[in-house]
């Protein structure tokens, strides 16, 4: 009979690798203590972490920086920008973030909090940094190596002495007293109890460092980043990380604290400036006062002048002509202002000096550039102090204010000259008027001229005397240029780590190790574990399965057995007569790919199966080479197959009757012959399967296995049935693949699969309904 099943129907069936959920939910529920187990450790390993982690927590604050924009690289065409009322100098707030993330204003905020000395609680196996609520500190020290700074241990034991340690093991140290100076090879300490706090025994730990390594720390830490749209927002938000949720606001706070005092600080330093020369020349007009006064009156006496003018003629002349000396004075007030402005900024040395303000008010545009000036010195000189001479933003910055620097000396220059039309025509009037006095005495004219001197000088000093009192108003009530928004407040809850996050990973690590363990090890597994695994590997159809025997009994099958085990030996008698339903005598022939995949045990526990049902059965023990039908059925087995082949004993000498079953006979193998493979192939072989298809109804052949030795491929021309036994666990893979080849290639012919040893629990995906454990029995 050839085998007409298509070569190409393995490879749609093998070929095709679909996940069962149920078989990979059936693989991981058989390893559910090792699920167990894993996720027991897992979160007994979280717990571990947490508990001995350093947790780190994150203060917040947002800062408004007001007039956001107005600050920056400053040009000819920022300033006409600026005049004409357009926002410049877009990256003034990438400048206020460098700013606040600066070292200077760092090393302030940990100068102002003492961060450079830290205090930790000593435990059994991580300490914990104290903060405020150490039960000591450090009052005063000057230490031996400050720049490395220095760290030792304090063992407490009592509110008076301190045993002070360089090693936390040591055994000996100093007996140190609060309060009182000591000497160690540190340097020199004075330490005192912190009233508080109360003293808790124990060793503690005292860092000490230099305030810049300190600052260094933190400015890593710190992080300052823009709120909402980058190029419109002015909102910052400050964030920082630290193990001690109070310190980190704390340096938040202390932070904003100490960047709006530095603004306040730039603000007045420009007004202070102008203060200085507004007094400068208020001394030096109040000399010129007395001096022009006491030539007034050294000239009233010298020449018996009482009024203030020698002729009460030419009222209105002179009235015209005081006048036009009133508007000459105004402009010369002006003019000596701008002059006193050009003055400073030729005099050599004041080339990055402020530039004083409020004296020229009265012009925007020159008012405009010197405020632009004076913001650009304040933001060079900060970064002056980090900047060497050749970096490149220092000298941008430097030939900038020499750009405004000349714009405003050629400003100066074109108000001087505009200032000096109006002077000179006032001038031309007032010669007009003189000649209309030419009446008048000398004495008058040179009177008049020294009063207007006056006059000019008083309005000047009057003028500084209003400006310096605008200046002094204006640096008491100077104010940062930012506001608080959210102050920076003590976090509750940590950062990292997340308690319920370390919680939940620790779980999921607990089921993705064994997970991936249990996939790995089916993956890798060369052993056939389910039907689907036999259908992946061959197309040979699987005529039924057979549960894992629960005891070591060989005989499974008896009469009124209502067993699982029973049952499907039942059910594989039915499909066995459907497939022969047209044939009276059926021969099939047992075999396996391997030994130990329970051959025998099938071949027996069928033929008992068989003659349940009234028919006739004989079991032929064909496994010449390991024969093991006898030991199954403990009887005498010293006759057999291989007696009749060589012709020493005839078949009826050779066939037993089972004892338990009237309608089961048994020939069993014999002695062990040399030549098994040429008994099988001799006349003597062919005679006696015909002789029992005339006196069975079944002859089932219990032959070597099919992979190892060729005896059963030689007896397949005897059968109508190849009955293939495949263990659970047992067979592998590869043999399948050769049973495959050989079925496809027609050497096995009519084969069907028996699935042995198939453990019916709770991890048994394939049929379910067996609920019971069974013992594995071996061939």
């Amino acid at each position: 009979m050839k085998n007409t099943k298509p070569s190409n129907q393995l490879n749609a069936n093998a070929g095709t690798v679909l996940i069962d959920i149920q078989k990979i939910f059936g693989r991981v529920l058989s390893y559910w203590w090792l699920f167990a187990i894993c996720i027991a450790l897992a979160i007994a390993a979280g717990q571990f972490f947490l508990r001995y982690t350093t947790f780190e927590y994150s203060a917040r604050a947002v800062l408004l920086i007001k007039d956001a924009g107005r600050s920056g690289n400053i040009s000819e065409q920022s300033v006409l920008l600026s005049e004409q009322g357009l926002s410049v100098g877009g990256k003034a707030m990438d400048n206020e973030v460098q700013i606040l993330k600066s070292l200077t204003l760092m090393e302030k905020v940990v100068e102002r909090l003492k961060l450079n000395v830290n205090y930790f609680r000593k435990g059994n196996v991580k300490e914990a940094e104290l903060y405020t609520s150490s039960p000591f500190f450090v009052d005063s020290f000057e230490l031996n190596n400050p720049v490395f700074g220095t760290t030792f241990f304090i063992e407490l034991g009592d509110y008076k002495t301190f045993l002070l340690k360089v090693d936390e093991e040591a055994e000996d140290g100093i007996r140190c007293n609060f309060g009182v100076p000591f000497q160690s090879d540190q340097g020199r300490f004075v330490i005192n109890l912190n009233p508080e706090i109360a003293v808790l025994k124990g060793i503690y730990r005292v860092t000490i460092t230099s305030i810049v390594s300190a600052a260094r720390k933190y400015k890593s830490q710190l992080v300052v980043q823009r709120i909402g749209s980058q190029s419109a927002s002015s909102v910052l938000n400050l964030s920082i990380l630290d193990p001690v949720p109070q310190k980190a606001s704390d340096i938040l706070n202390t932070l904003i604290d100490v960047y709006n005092q530095e603004e306040i600080d730039d603000e007045n330093k420009v007004l202070r400036n102008t203060l200085e020369f507004i007094d400068q020349r208020v001394i030096s007009l109040v000399n010129e006062l007395d001096s022009v006064e006491g030539g007034i009156q050294s000239y009233k006496s010298a020449n018996e002048i009482i009024g203030n003018n020698a002729s009460a003629s030419m009222d209105y002349t002179l009235s015209e002509i005081r006048s036009a000396v009133q508007q000459i004075s105004e402009y010369d007030i002006q003019k000596k202002m701008l002059e006193s402005l050009e003055s400073f900024l030729l005099k050599e040395g004041n080339g990055y000096e402020l530039i004083p303000a409020n004296l020229i008010a009265e012009n925007p545009v020159l008012s405009g550039l010197v405020n632009q000036f004076n913001g650009l010195v304040l933001q060079y000189n900060k970064v002056a102090v980090t900047a060497s001479e050749r970096n490149p933003a220092r000298l941008a910055m430097e030939d900038q204010m020499g750009d405004i620097r000349k714009l405003i000396l050629q400003t100066i220059q074109n108000l001087k000259q505009d200032i000096q039309i109006p002077i000179s025509r006032i001038e031309q009037n007032i010669q007009g008027l003189k000649r209309s006095l030419s009446s008048v005495p000398g004495i008058e004219k040179r009177l008049v001229e020294k009063m207007r001197t006056r006059e000019v000088k008083e309005k000047l000093f009057l003028f500084l005397l209003q400006r310096r009192e605008e200046t002094a108003l204006s640096e008491a009530i100077t104010t940062a240029k930012t506001r608080t928004i959210d102050r920076a407040r003590t976090p509750r809850f940590p950062v990292y780590p997340k308690r319920r996050m370390v919680l939940m990973a620790s779980t999921l690590l607990g089921l993705l190790i064994p997970f991936i363990g249990v996939m790995l090890i089916g993956l890798f597994d060369t052993k056939i574990d389910s039907e689907e695994s036999i259908q992946q590997h061959t197309s040979i159809p699987i005529l039924g399965r057979i549960a894992l025997a629960k005891n070591k009994e060989r005989i499974v099958v008896r009469q009124g057995r209502r067993s699982a085990i029973n049952e499907m030996f039942r059910l594989i008698r039915t499909k066995l007569n459907f497939i022969n339903h047209n044939i009276d005598t059926q021969c099939m022939l047992v075999t396996s790919s391997i030994s130990g995949e329970g051959k025998t045990f099938i071949a027996l526990n069928l033929g008992i199966t068989l003659a349940l049902a009234d028919k006739k059965v004989v079991l032929l023990g064909m496994d010449l080479r390991k024969p093991k039908l006898g030991s199954y059925l403990q009887m005498n087995t010293n006759k057999g197959i291989t007696n009749y082949l060589i012709g020493e004993s005839p078949l009826e000498e050779i066939i037993q009757a089972y004892p338990d079953q009237p309608n089961l006979s048994f020939i069993a193998s014999g002695p062990v012959p040399p030549n098994p493979a040429e008994l099988i192939l001799s006349d003597q072989m062919s005679n006696m399967i015909n002789q029992l298809k005339e006196r069975y109804d079944y002859v089932l052949i219990d032959t070597p296995p099919v992979g190892l030795v060729s005896d059963a491929l030689l007896l397949r021309k005897f059968v109508n049935n190849v009955l293939v036994v495949v263990h659970y666990k047992v067979t592998r893979k590869a043999m399948l693949r050769n049973l495959e080849k050989m079925y496809q290639e027609g050497e096995i012919e009519k084969a069907s699969i028996i699935f042995n040893g198939v453990k019916k629990s709770k991890s048994y995906y394939g049929y379910g309904g067996y609920k019971q454990d069974y013992y594995v029995d071996e061939d």
